[in-house]
């Protein structure tokens, strides 16, 4: 059911989730998905503008500007994710190039929730109703939330490292 619009990815997602730069994102598949991300983050009760920022800018970095990818971000700012139904917008999500698109998306639902400096019970309830509806077993999850706080930490480390005494 694809419009044909597609969103190229960039080299920065080959590095960092493994995908051939330049392949291709059907467009409603990539809407379907970023969708999913906002209802799991807003599982809480309230999208904080670092989680929706944090997936903006991962989108930025991943795809490659054009106007499709411009008419995704905007898509999704005007997305009701209030009223999603994560059932609804992950079944029949395939993607049509090698990448485990059900551990890449739990991965950045863990990193978006983690944004605003709290992984909300209700946030990690909803990775995990995703992770069920998306086959992925418990401990998959478990490593993805350990990698994503793994990965905060070495920023932190990393950026102490950098600081400097005025």
């Amino acid at each position: 059911m694809s419009n044909g619009k597609t969103v190229m990815l960039s080299k920065y997602a080959q590095h960092k989730y493994g995908i051939a730069a330049e392949s291709l994102v059907d467009f409603e598949v990539g809407v379907n998905c970023g969708c999913a991300l906002l209802a799991i983050a807003g599982a809480d009760g309230k999208l904080a503008e670092a989680e929706l920022q944090w997936y903006i800018d991962e989108q930025e970095m991943v795809a490659v500007d054009s106007e499709a990818f411009q008419e995704y971000i905007e898509t999704l700012r005007k997305f009701d994710w209030k009223n999603a139904n994560i059932e609804e917008l992950l079944s029949g999500i395939k993607f049509d190039f090698p990448l485990n698109f059900r551990h890449s998306l739990l991965y950045q639902a863990i990193k978006m929730s983690r944004a605003d400096g709290l992984y909300h019970e209700k946030e990690k309830a909803a990775v995990a109703k995703a992770a069920e509806i998306l086959g992925v077993d418990k401990t998959v999850v478990i490593s993805l939330e350990s990698v994503a706080e793994m990965e905060e930490t070495a920023d932190k480390l990393r950026i102490a490292m950098f600081e400097t005494k005025a």
